[in-house]
């Protein structure tokens, strides 16, 4: 009894342990998320700056899919998951010391490998190997649902340090030592709640994968719904980022302090993990599409009415409910877009082929979009650079409300039949 206790209990620290690696890992790297404005002040740089720094990490991260699932094949999660952590965090210390522009831009170029490449399907094989083959929604539910409370709490922990802090370095430096220890640490715990379990394949077996990996990429390639889901994901991953400025649009719009932006970040990240769970359920009863579908309608009247409705202090209320509205929709899709793989058929014998692609095409606003931000704030006087901004994502949204109300109205009949191949 007492080894069976032992195992229950070693079984759910494996699943936290887990979930604190796959937030812990992304909260020094997206630190503008929340912080920007204090960034800009303590290293002496513009948003534009800021933006081409997410814009190398998004760069070398969507570089690094592919062959992160060529490392998760021949080395064990384990060590995979425990250098990533460690080496992101020794990298936090040393953001810690505020080094120059262009040593921040080479830090984050090397958290673009160290949080994708050694890191990003470690992560995935791992949480597959957690659950079995009856569980795997309610694995990867936990884990984006535990993510988000990760999230929201180190968050809130964060700000609340921020708001202590005397003056901005003081402040931002508390947020960077919070940001460091955390993935550092879960490195550790990671070493050992996670089982040294690694299957070596033959030489003859790594020739024969390697061959039905072009077959399988042909295969998906050649399907409709896998363009489909990339193209979804790309605008809800649009969506995502968005969602980034909102901190710093209340400071420079609204006129608000830093402290109030960072406290309205953590708001928004606490959307995460009901919106993740919440629309999980809906999407199993209504159907992932729809969801999606809907969700896609409250970004696009969001961002429509942060780009024609000029920001004024009695309106303050409003930024809440944008923010609060934009959040659930961001969230709602990043925890089901990925279900929509069984709705529209796509042979579970794709499914690692189809999620390294979707995510190369999906994820490539990291390239991209942090610095467009940047730069339109830069470029237009007082607030416009913000409103075309959200009016680009309003119009991105329609793109992916088209898309998913093309799936949800194809039912792929002809895939579904091959679900299960």
């Amino acid at each position: 009894m007492a080894s069976k206790t032992l195992n229950k209990l070693h079984h759910y620290l494996y699943i936290i342990g887990l979930i604190l690696a796959g937030e812990s890992i992304y909260l020094i790297p997206y630190l503008r998320k929340t912080f920007q404005t204090s960034m800009e002040v303590v290293f002496g740089i513009t948003s534009t700056q800021v933006g081409w720094l997410s814009t190398l990490f998004g760069i070398m991260a969507v570089l690094s899919y592919f062959p992160s699932g060529w490392l998760a094949d021949r080395f064990s999660a384990r060590r995979l998951l425990t250098f990533s952590l460690l080496a992101t965090g020794a990298g936090g210390f040393f953001m810690f010391t505020i080094p120059s522009y262009p040593m921040l831009l080479v830090l984050h170029a090397f958290w673009g490998i160290t949080s994708i490449l050694t890191f990003w399907a470690a992560l995935i094989k791992a949480t597959r190997s957690w659950g079995n083959p009856g569980n795997q929604g309610i694995s990867f539910g936990l884990l984006d649902g535990g993510r988000g409370m990760v999230a929201a709490l180190l968050a809130s922990i964060a700000t609340a340090a921020y708001a202590i802090g005397a003056h901005v370095q003081e402040s931002l430096s508390s947020v960077l030592l919070i940001y460091s220890l955390a993935p550092f640490i879960t490195g550790i715990i990671i070493w050992f709640v996670i089982p040294e379990e690694h299957y070596s394949s033959s030489p003859q077996q790594l020739e024969q994968l390697g061959t039905d990996r072009k077959e399988g990429v042909v295969k998906a390639l050649k399907m409709p719904q896998v363009w489909l889901l990339a193209v979804i994901i790309f605008c809800a991953y649009m969506m995502y980022v968005g969602g980034f400025d909102f901190p710093a649009y209340a400071e420079k719009a609204y006129g608000q302090s830093k402290t109030f932006g960072a406290f309205l970040g953590t708001v928004r990240d606490w959307m995460r993990p009901i919106a993740a769970i919440s629309c999980g359920f809906l999407a199993d009863r209504f159907s992932s599409s729809r969801v999606i579908s809907a969700s896609f309608v409250v970004l696009i009247i969001t961002f429509l009415t942060l780009c024609l409705i000029p920001p004024t202090a009695n309106l303050i209320w409003l930024l809440w409910v944008q923010v609060i509205l934009a959040s659930l929709g961001a969230f709602a899709l990043r925890g089901v877009y990925f279900a929509i793989m069984q709705e529209t058929g796509i042979p579970i014998s794709l499914t690692g082929i189809t999620v390294g692609f979707v995510s190369f095409i999906g994820f490539t606003p990291d390239t991209f979009q942090h610095t467009l931000s940047g730069w339109l704030v830069d470029s237009f006087p007082d607030i416009m650079g913000y409103r075309y901004y959200f009016g680009m994502l309003a119009f991105v949204a329609l793109i992916g409300l088209l898309t998913s109300m093309y799936i949800s109205r194809h039912h792929f009949s002809k895939s579904r039949s091959t679900v299960s191949q």
